[in-house]
């Protein structure tokens, strides 16, 4: 079965991802925008608001309960999204890491209730862990694919969180223009250091999963190239900002507008990530061995026939064929 984006299921498990990452952002990016909020040292015009962490929470639970539903609608669909496969879970990838993020989502809500938000922290933290692991790169390259790809999502939750929550803090203290200027100035640097991180992890990670022949003749190069433009006019957005934060006579709510602007890039951004995560990307996995579930054992003491290597052989490059991109493939 090869996956594209008319599969059945396809639109459909890229929005629940979508909403996934979406409420991880909303959860720990307002937790960190909190804190960098509380570094401004002038008069607060008003008390800073507190951050949709346990909404996000609970977004993230449902997300993730859908998730829980489709992979035990359709366990075939499932497993074929998940390629190339995770060695550490084999087929049942996205039925196993759904069911973990829920929970880890429920202990950061619990957590939450309990006016705890410093240790929701780290459930929070295992759901981009489960992501990560379940993630392409990690099927491509094992351990090192996983650290990639949690060095690209966290900063670009953290980005996305960030900025949401800074907009509610300024709309808090837009009576005061200055305090609220001095507050986008301080969510401002934050982010270019996360940008500067998503960049650099992004490129690596396009490197690795689409051939650059590939780039312009796969679902998965069209998509990556969208993302691309979505996280270059938040950039460009966020240094128009920057500019107007200079600016000495500065209109109170012009910066305000070119955050909001940024922050719909962002929120589009998270958008198509989550279909990322859904369709196969078009390089071959580097290990190819660890990308497929492994084959049931043979009891002990049994031989296998002698025509087994040949047989494993052939059937190994089909599969391998079937994950090449559909210009390069020639079976």
């Amino acid at each position: 079965m090869t996956v594209h984006v008319g599969t059945a299921g396809f639109w459909l498990t890229g929005l629940e991802r979508g909403v996934l990452l979406g409420g991880l952002a909303v959860a720990l990016g307002g937790l960190a925008g909190r804190g960098v909020a509380r570094n401004y040292k002038g008069t607060r015009p008003a008390p800073l608001p507190p951050p949709w962490a346990l909404r996000g929470s609970l977004t993230g639970m449902a997300a993730s309960a859908a998730l829980i539903v489709t992979a035990l609608a359709g366990p075939g669909l499932a497993t074929e999204l998940d390629a190339p496969h995770v060695a550490l879970f084999g087929s049942g990838a996205t039925l196993e890491i759904a069911a973990a993020e829920f929970a880890c989502f429920g202990l950061a809500a619990i957590l939450l209730r309990l006016r705890q938000p410093g240790r929701s922290v780290f459930p929070l933290l295992a759901v981009a862990l489960a992501e990560a692991l379940r993630g392409h790169p990690e099927g491509s390259i094992p351990a090192a694919g996983a650290l990639l790809t949690l060095c690209h999502l966290v900063p670009a939750l953290l980005w996305a969180g960030m900025l949401l929550y800074t907009l509610r803090a300024a709309m808090a203290w837009r009576a005061d223009p200055a305090a609220m200027q001095a507050l986008i100035r301080l969510y401002g640097i934050a982010a270019g250091w996360l940008f500067a991180i998503v960049v650099i992890t992004g490129l690596a990670s396009a490197l690795l999963l689409v051939p650059l022949g590939s780039l312009v003749t796969t679902g998965y190069g069209w998509l990556l190239i969208a993302k691309a433009t979505l996280v270059a006019t938040a950039a460009g957005l966020a240094m128009a900002g920057r500019r107007a934060l200079r600016r000495p006579a500065a209109a109170s709510a012009g910066p305000a507008r070119v955050v909001r602007a940024e922050g719909m890039a962002l929120a589009a951004v998270l958008a198509v990530t989550g279909v990322l995560t859904v369709i196969p990307p078009p390089a071959k996995p580097v290990y190819p061995a660890a990308a497929r579930p492994a084959a049931h054992s043979a009891p002990a003491g049994a031989r296998p026939p002698a025509h087994s290597s040949r047989q494993t052989a052939r059937g190994a490059g089909h599969n391998d064929v079937s994950w090449r991109s559909p210009s390069t493939s020639r079976s």
